[in-house]
């Protein structure tokens, strides 16, 4: 594992420099749909309401599209907060994002909804949360970059950080 050691936290981070190899997974499509409703005082919509876009885009830069007939790819949100609280400060500070990884095999272009309206099968699910942790304030390694961090580095280290390993945990073998 790396980290982004700033003086104020280390964001946990696996390969954030990934890049396209012939292990790069295909898919037909990605989703990221967020449902919040679990938490009645969650605001992430109002301080952050392009975090499913972002998380989507994120994922895509790191997988090749092919033909429908390859598998859709979701991430279903569920739990965006700051030290466990889901009402996030007016600064939009956030260190855990928690969601579901699945995977729906390929769709049939040809078959109309009408006809059949069912998802596809889902082949693989699991869990996936990401969080960031207060760093030691110990000495920062050489190569790499202290300084504090601001809200955007949160969102996008996060925001990365769980399109890479949402991308390593798929198994479309």
């Amino acid at each position: 594992m790396k980290y982004l050691r700033t003086t104020a936290l280390a964001l946990t981070m696996s390969a954030m420099g990934v890049t396209a190899s012939a292990d790069t997974p295909v898919i037909s499509d990605v989703e990221v749909d967020a449902d919040y409703s679990a938490y009645k005082r969650s605001n992430v919509v109002e301080v952050w309401p392009s975090l499913e876009e972002g998380l989507g885009a994120a994922i895509s830069s790191l997988v090749e599209f092919g033909n429908g007939e390859m598998p859709v790819i979701k991430v279903e949100l569920n739990k965006i907060a700051i030290d466990g609280d889901t009402a996030l400060p007016d600064s939009g500070e956030i260190n855990l994002i928690e969601g579901q990884v699945v995977v729906h095999a390929s769709v049939d272009a040809t078959v109309e909804k009408a006809v059949d309206d069912r998802e596809p099968d889902v082949i693989q699910a699991s869990p996936l949360i990401v969080t960031a942790m207060t760093g030691d304030g110990g000495a920062v390694p050489e190569g790499w970059v202290s300084g504090p961090p601001s809200e955007e580095d949160f969102y996008n280290a996060l925001i990365g950080a769980y399109a890479v390993e949402f991308v390593n945990r798929l198994d479309l073998d």
